[in-house]
């Protein structure tokens, strides 16, 4: 709980918890990056090199939804995704530190070497995957797999999609608080803004409320990943609130804030834009950060945050302005050791994944 409990020491026994990053994260200058842009002052907050053997910002909130599925005393949790999806594998990966069995329900996207790795990682820690059609399918799905665990229904813990539930919002709180104490140890000026990819909310949920809590005025640059439906306003102020309540009546020392969009701005003409003049934008962005600064970014998530802040910097919006880029990406290696074709290790309706295997099945 490291920089919330510190500040707001009810929540310590409140909130359950288990340590699986290593933090802080690192806060450093892009500079090279800056000189190409033309702007000083860009940081990035490097939660890519969260956990040791899987990072990114899911840690953050893992280390509350799988401390809570410990202090149930359930022995799986389960969640969703789509079949490439981050959030799924770094549940399967941290779950599997801790002894719990994963299931994880996934819905088909396009192939690619990526999502094939992504298998290929399930495979290799045994996750527990369901293939589904779409989002209706995922619901009865879980619920039959829930009900076939061998522990039995109640010992199975869900994890919603992006682990933003508003217990999993906690940790992205923690998050700000421990930049606020950075910034303030080296030095450096608040930033004014701050990109991150948007998806389910819960990370900008988190950060936003956070800032506010460290006495911050750095507003969050949302840059949408999802459709609108899924990052509304709405539901960002829906979850706001739901996190503040809870924390609140866990320890009255928690303030209640007002106006949950008050240091919010969400984005939405990167979302979708893979195919597209923006999709060039986004392949620029993951280039330059390649070229300048050695880091590698991917095309859903965190390539589109830095083509919005590259495109807001060749636009003058950043002159005399601070901003920071929240790296959400995992940055650690897989391990060498993954299986080429993971045959039956997976179920059959993920043969499309693979071709090469010789395997009959359904396409993605």
């Amino acid at each position: 709980m490291r920089s919330l409990s510190a500040q707001f020491p009810g929540l310590h026994s409140a909130l359950p918890f288990v340590r699986l990053a290593d933090l802080p994260t690192e806060l450093r200058c892009l500079d090279n990056l800056g000189t190409a842009l033309g702007i000083t002052g860009l940081l990035i907050k490097s939660d890519d090199t969260s956990a040791a053997e899987y990072g990114g910002n899911k840690v953050r909130k893992l280390e509350y939804l799988l401390g809570d599925a410990l202090a149930r005393k359930c022995d799986a949790v389960l969640t969703y995704g789509m079949v490439g999806s981050n959030h799924a594998l770094a549940t399967a990966i941290h779950a599997k530190r801790l002894g719990l069995r994963c299931y994880a329900v996934l819905i088909g996207q396009l192939m690619t070497s990526s999502v094939q790795a992504t298998l290929r990682y399930h495979a290799h820690v045994g996750t527990h995957l369901i293939h589904a059609t779409d989002f209706p399918a995922s619901r009865e799905l879980a619920a039959r797999a829930r009900a076939g665990h061998p522990g039995g229904e109640e010992r199975v813990y869900e994890i919603p999609w992006g682990g933003s539930s508003w217990l999993g919002t906690v940790g992205l709180i923690g998050a700000a608080l421990e930049l606020s104490v950075q910034l303030r140890d080296a030095g450096h000026p608040e930033p004014d803004l701050i990109y991150m990819p948007c998806g389910t909310l819960g990370s900008t949920v988190g950060l936003a409320m956070g800032l506010r809590l460290a006495g911050l005025a750095s507003r969050v640059v949302a840059v949408r990943v999802t459709p609108p439906v899924v990052s509304s306003p709405e539901r960002f102020a829906d979850l706001f609130n739901e996190t503040n309540a809870e924390l609140h009546a866990r320890d009255p020392d928690f303030p209640v804030l007002d106006d949950p969009l008050a240091n919010i701005m969400f984005r939405g003409e990167f979302f979708g834009a893979e195919h597209d003049y923006a999709g060039v934008e986004i392949r620029a962005a993951r280039e330059l950060m390649r070229t300048h600064e050695n880091l590698h970014l991917d095309m859903t998530y965190t390539g589109k945050a830095m083509a919005a802040l590259i495109h807001d910097a060749r636009q003058g919006q950043l002159a005399g302005r601070n901003a920071l880029f929240w790296n959400t990406y995992n940055s650690r290696p897989y391990p060498e050791n993954l299986p080429a074709r993971p045959g039956r290790a997976l179920p059959s309706e993920f043969d499309g994944y693979f071709p090469e295997a010789g395997r009959s099945g359904a396409k993605p």
